[in-house]
């Protein structure tokens, strides 16, 4: 693992758990999740006197969470779609600190299909282009910014 007596002294002059974290670590690599003690550290300082901690984290980073949300599409003259968008995704313990959660992912992706609908409102007529949709969403780096990675985005229409 390679973290020196110092390394350890100053996460714990810093309030951290160097320990907790050495442990963690452990667990991470023996999941094949690749984390570094300094990303690891800065983890486990923010997420002190939280209901978050590191090994949570490294807990979501194992396996992908699946959020749905329903939406509908619509304009004037034209056929309401509805959508129900499921958005699996994991946290990225990259982005982890300062990140941001589900809650922004799930405006960022509404606002990536309402573009979308936008942009090509005038050609859909009876079958909603649901793959050229996921694609574009995927494509635009909606969670940037985010702790968290989208692994995957279905989406049904619902009419």
């Amino acid at each position: 693992m390679g973290v020196s007596l110092s390394q350890l002294e100053a996460h714990h002059l810093c309030g951290g758990d160097p320990f907790g974290v050495v442990d963690q670590l452990i667990d991470a690599k023996r999941d094949g999740i690749e984390l570094e003690w300094d990303r690891a550290c800065a983890i486990d300082l923010a997420t002190m006197n939280t209901d978050d901690s590191l090994s949570l984290a490294i807990e979501r980073a194992k396996s992908s969470i699946h959020d749905s949300f329903e939406m509908e599409l619509s304009s004037s003259g034209k056929r309401s779609w509805i959508l129900t968008i499921t958005v699996s995704h994991k946290v990225n313990l990259h982005r982890y600190v300062g990140g941001a959660d589900f809650p922004v992912l799930k405006e960022r992706t509404i606002q990536r299909i309402e573009e979308f609908y936008e942009s090509k409102k005038e050609t859909i007529a009876s079958i909603f282009p649901i793959q050229d949709l996921k694609s574009y969403i995927l494509e635009k780096s909606t969670d940037v910014g985010t702790k968290l990675t989208i692994t995957d985005i279905e989406i049904e229409l619902q009419n």
